[in-house]
């Protein structure tokens, strides 16, 4: 029997049948393949972000191999994945490790400004590599030679981009520049292709880290490549046992784990990773967005076949009294849905060609095609895949009525059909109603962490970069600050070591206060000049500011005494009842290399929100003049953050006073927005895609309008001749369509809510679910399904009776 249905010449009557019906039912065809177009254009879209965002590093050598050092601070929760080069001679020791790469972070040892000729510039990604770099990272070296740059210093290799923007050629081995910070000569030893898109280095400038590897700073980014059968846990227990004996004043408060390279870019970002990474969450509910749209793609199909059937009936008749099978008429049905799949499929593939563009700069990627055929395959056999699954229930529905039944067309009154018709657009209308609760609430918790009370002021500051510490904090220094007070347009201005929007560089640990037993308290480390509550616009509860006319304000290092500000949270803890009373207590801490240090309290503040709303909360200790990292910035407060003029006197000031070239100047709230950037790509995301679903069922509902007021013509009629209005004829006809979303809100609202409420869960601020959105949701949903609807019933309603009657 298979045989037979598969004959050439059968199979080609099944093709040249389903021409014909395609071609009859034109409005069919037309509906269907925009649905199918645009669920199958969404997929397509979808499939190659997925395939993209799951391919970073899988071709670096031994990937599946290879573990990321991540540190876990106790006492925030927050995690870097930071440790000290000191640590390579103890990680190669340990049993299961076949080799450690260490990449030096170069910031933390530069500022990487540089002279060639007349013209400075900054280098951009300097990393600091041992020997053995290229058994990690596959490198394509364009000129030169990179184990010389490796293992000599005053070598450098550049990217071929870099090398570009500052040689104006790629041809850059030989040539040299002068290290402005240290009036180093560095020659240009290497030139290597830019990183590909789809990994998570991101290196310009490779320098040799030979003469770093001593420091204990948390200034390296540490690999482990691994045996076979290695141990991960006992390893990543090895390695909290190695650092917390290299860092013993720490030692209570880190955890290290290790993390495989495979699933850096889609797990949670790190504010020093050395790029913006992916989002796992992002990549599934891609996923499941563009499973829903071709979901919704298919109801229709289904809806509207089962609709049509009864127009089809008297066909089906002939068939069946010509002898042709039940399956004979499923293989036809069956070919017709598939040759409307593949039609759609041609023009979801127009689509993506013109909509890629748009779409890489919603996701952030540069996402090519190249050539189809390479995914010929896979999307013909899915094509076929969905036109068989949306057919199949129509096919077999309309192929298994008897005879009699068939040339009645009594196809639409049927139980089975009803209810699976009308369920199909309670699903279709709950997914509808579902996106635009899940788009709306993911704005309004943006829009809440955006304008959030972070107790610091993020507007009208503007944040000079990477300074050196040794010209921000010197005592000596404060005519340079006053200096910028007299620019047009600058308020007040302070030295800080670390950005606010990111997280602290240093900790602090407090050992005794007076009047309070056993009392000890880690907390972050912020160091910062006077004039600092002004400046960063904390919050003051009680005291005043660092103040210039308080010089004991500032860190005597002889004496170890400095001034500090200290946050609400810990007043309770440290026994005072009052913000007042804490002032003038004398704290003794420890930051850094510094113990014993004498902090005299002159200001409480409200607790500073360091970082994203996701990252646990944990209190700040400002000091005056005390700062642990080689670098900082000056916050600027401003009347105008965008004025081109105050920014370039700025910049002019601090050439001039510093000393310093190619001085880069950023924004305060800009670097807050940065901290959402994926969440911001996730609302549009899913806001587009609402907005397709809605359409989507729009197009299914007015197809089934059209169909249903097509077959209630002459009952139509007859009510006009009975005296029934328009009116009452549009809500007869609209009536079913508003029931079925009121039925549709039972499944959507809690499975919503559901959700919702977990991805809120991932946040430490969030909002609360207002009901008016879920509300909102519906009303739209029924609006626009009421309005397509009417459209159709208006006009069958307006239609002569004489012209649905006039042969009966």
């Amino acid at each position: 029997m298979l045989k037979h249905l598969l004959s050439s010449s059968l199979f080609s009557n099944y093709i040249v049948s389903a021409f014909r019906s395609l071609v009859r039912h034109k409005m069919n065809l037309v509906l269907t393949v925009i649905g199918l177009s645009i669920g199958l254009a969404a997929a397509l879209m979808i499939t190659l972000f997925t395939l993209n965002e799951n391919s970073y590093d899988n071709f670096q050598p031994d990937a599946s191999r290879t573990y990321r050092v991540v540190m876990h601070q106790k006492l925030s929760g927050n995690e870097y994945p930071m440790t000290s080069p000191h640590g390579y001679q103890f990680l190669t020791k340990v049993s299961g490790v076949e080799d450690v790469l260490n990449l030096i972070n170069g910031k933390f040892l530069w500022t990487g400004k540089v002279s060639i000729g007349a013209d400075n510039f900054k280098l951009e990604k300097i990393i600091a590599a041992p020997e053995n770099l290229t058994d990690f990272i596959a490198i394509d070296v364009l000129q030169g030679d990179l184990a010389t740059v490796l293992s000599q210093p005053n070598k450098i290799a550049l990217s071929s981009s870099e090398a570009l923007r500052l040689f104006g050629s790629e041809n850059a081995v030989g040539k040299t520049f002068l290290l402005l910070e240290n009036n180093q000569t560095m020659e240009v030893s290497a030139v290597f292709a830019d990183f590909s898109d789809n990994s998570h280095y991101a290196m310009s400038s490779i320098v040799s880290a030979k003469a770093f590897m001593h420091i204990r700073g948390k200034i390296s980014y540490t690999y482990l490549k691994l045996s076979p059968d290695a141990d991960v846990d006992n390893i990543a227990t090895q390695t909290t046992e190695i650092f917390n004996r290299i860092w013993q004043d720490e030692s209570n408060e880190l955890r290290f784990d290790l993390q495989p390279l495979l699933d850096i870019h889609l797990a949670p970002n790190f504010t020093v990773d050395m790029k913006i990474g992916g989002s796992e969450k992002t990549v599934l509910i891609s996923i499941a967005l563009s499973l829903l749209l071709l979901l919704i793609s298919s109801f229709n199909y289904i809806n509207m076949s089962i609709a049509q059937a009864g127009v089809r009936a008297k066909e089906v008749g002939i068939r069946k009294v010509l002898g042709a099978s039940k399956l004979q008429l499923i293989v036809q049905f069956l070919t017709e849905s598939v040759a409307i799949a593949l039609i759609s499929a041609l023009f979801a593939c127009g689509l993506v060609e013109l909509l890629l563009p748009a779409f890489n700069q919603l996701v952030g990627r540069e996402l090519v095609i190249g050539n189809w055929s390479q995914y010929l395959f896979e999307i013909i056999v899915t094509t076929v895949a969905i036109g068989i699954a949306s057919g199949l229930y129509p096919a077999v529905f309309i192929s298994s009525f008897s005879l009699h039944r068939v040339l009645s067309g009594d196809f639409g009154r049927g139980k089975t059909a009803i209810l699976v018709r009308k369920s199909l657009m309670i699903l279709q209308s709950a997914l509808s109603v579902s996106l635009i609760i899940a788009a709306a609430s993911l704005y309004f918790q943006l829009h809440h962490l955006q304008n959030l009370e972070v107790n610091y002021e993020k507007n009208q500051r503007l944040r000079v970069l990477d300074v050196p510490a040794d010209l921000l904090f010197p005592k000596n220094n404060q005519l340079f600050y006053r200096a910028l007070s007299t620019i047009d347009g600058v308020i007040s201005s302070t030295p800080i070591d670390f950005d606010l929007t990111k997280s602290t560089n240093a900790g602090a640990f407090v050992s005794s206060i007076p009047g309070v037993n056993d009392f000890s308290q880690g907390m972050g480390l912020g160091g910062v000049g006077f004039n600092a509550v002004q400046a960063l616009g904390l919050q003051l509860i009680a005291g005043r500011d660092f103040s210039a006319q308080y010089q004991s304000d500032w860190f005597n290092e002889q004496q170890k005494t400095v001034a500090i500000i200290i946050p609400e949270s810990v007043l309770m803890a440290a026994g005072y009842k009052t913000a007042e009373q804490a002032i003038g207590q004398i704290w003794h801490f420890g930051a850094g290399g510094h113990q014993n240090l004498q902090g005299k309290i002159v200001g409480v503040v409200k607790d500073v929100k360091i970082g994203s709303a996701r990252n646990i909360a944990y209190p700040v200790l400002f000091v005056c003049g005390l700062t642990i990292p080689s670098t900082g910035s000056v916050v600027i407060e401003v009347n105008d953050q965008h004025s081109y003029k105050i920014q370039k006197d700025i910049i002019n000031l601090v050439e001039q006073r510093l000393k310093l070239n190619a001085v880069e100047i950023e924004l305060v709230e800009h670097n807050y927005q940065q901290l959402y950037q994926t969440d911001n790509q996730l609302v549009d995301m899913v806001a587009i895609f609402s907005a397709l679903a809605v359409f989507l069922t729009c197009v299914g509902m007015f197809g089934l309008a059209s169909f249903s007021a097509q077959q209630r013509g002459q009952e139509i009629a007859i009510r006009k001749v009975l005296g029934a209005s328009r009116l009452s004829l549009m809500t007869l006809l609209t009536g079913e369509s508003i029931v079925l979303i009121g039925l549709s809100l039972l499944i959507a609202f809690p499975v919503s809510y559901y959700f919702i409420n977990n991805w809120l869960n991932n946040f430490n601020e969030r909002i609360n679910q207002s009901f008016i959105i879920y509300i909102a949701a519906a009303i739209v949903v029924a609006l626009v399904t009421w309005f397509t609807v009417a459209a159709i019933a208006l006009r069958t309603a307006s239609v002569k009776p004489s012209s649905s009657l006039r042969y009966e």
